[in-house]
């Protein structure tokens, strides 16, 4: 009996110290934004969700840590806490962005096919979210479902797009899909490479991403869906227009094996991080891009508290701190770190 009182003492006080540790969302929010680097931010909101004091609490934090994935290119985390957060029943805790859990869904989907998960996609999309009485919802789902079945086609050879063609046609013409219009021109200008889609994009939605990339004044990112998704006839024959195919010579030095980007030591100072990558021949491909363009891109490691070892892309900054601003100006995404 004693005994029994000495544990039954010992777990009260480890629940009440627990108790105590409970904080709000927008409190433990705050202090991750504190933290040293984007991932430093991510590994203390996974380090203190347990903490959260509410459900609500709980699921804003998974909402707000899947953001802060996503823009890493942590495709999968991201999905994993997108839909857990969505399969939590509360609303949005104080202080934090609201998002429904139809929405909630819809990014694990996205996320998903951004890492060419398209099996997993398709588990999100055949959810509650099919019979949703939202038209922008709806439209999504309906977006969504052919980017998977391009996706899926991508390990396909010789796979034949034109179902997904038609469909994005009609689609591209219905009212009730005007919510994603824009998205849908650009894959079908994506697909196709046919400027009467790149044009219409400028035309009617100019300040969108999709008419940015699809004119040239910006770079789509290093997501693997669209550098695999198959495009119409042939990818060799539609990725690049005809009149700017490469001459013989050049076809053949594009064919040799690209030369392995050697890992240096960090750094010091203030640089601009292009990528952070699980996958060394992702963070080549980064650090050619960035030289291709005249930049002194490197790569150097880092081991995370989880113990996951990423490769890092970084360009130092110069004397006037404006290497960033050159960086976008070519159309490569970074951000300022130490």
């Amino acid at each position: 009996m004693k005994k029994f009182f000495l544990i039954f003492a010992l777990c009260i006080s480890v629940y009440s110290a627990f108790a105590q540790n409970k904080k709000s969302a927008d409190i433990i929010r705050t202090e991750a934004l504190k933290q040293e680097t984007v991932l430093d931010s991510i590994d203390y909101l996974k380090r203190n969700i347990v903490y959260a004091d509410t459900p609500a609490d709980t699921r804003s934090l998974l909402y707000f840590t899947g953001c802060l994935q996503e823009q890493l290119g942590l495709y999968s985390d991201a999905g994993n806490s997108y839909a857990k957060a969505a399969g939590i029943a509360a609303v949005d805790a104080a202080g934090m962005p609201k998002v429904s859990s139809e929405q909630l869904v819809l990014n694990a989907v996205r996320v998903s096919l951004c890492a060419g998960n398209w099996e997993t996609a398709n588990s999100y999309l055949n959810s509650a979210v099919r019979n949703s009485k939202n038209e922008s919802v709806l439209a999504a789902v309906k977006l969504y479902s052919v980017w998977s079945d391009l996706c899926r086609l991508s390990s396909v050879p010789g796979a034949d797009i034109s179902d997904s063609l038609e469909l994005l046609k009609a689609y591209s013409s219905m009212q009730s899909m005007k919510s994603v219009r824009s998205q849908v021109l650009f894959t079908l200008w994506h697909l196709t490479s046919e400027q009467v889609y790149a044009d219409e994009l400028e035309k009617n939605f100019p300040a969108t991403p999709e008419a940015s990339i699809a004119n040239g004044k910006a770079q789509i990112m290093r997501v693997p869906f669209w550098y695999f998704i198959p495009k119409k006839n042939s990818v060799a024959e539609s990725s690049v227009p005809r009149e700017i195919n490469p001459p013989d010579s050049a076809a053949k030095t594009d064919s040799l094996p690209q030369k392995e980007i050697s890992v240096e030591k960090k750094r010091p100072g203030a640089k601009q991080q292009l990528g952070l990558f699980k996958k060394k021949e992702n963070a080549d491909d980064c650090v050619r891009n960035a030289r291709e363009k005249g930049f002194d891109a490197y790569c150097y490691t880092e081991t995370r508290a989880s113990g996951t070892t990423y490769f890092i892309v970084a360009v130092d900054e110069n004397d006037s701190m404006t290497m960033g601003q050159k960086l976008k100006n070519a159309g490569i995404d970074c951000y300022t770190i130490k």
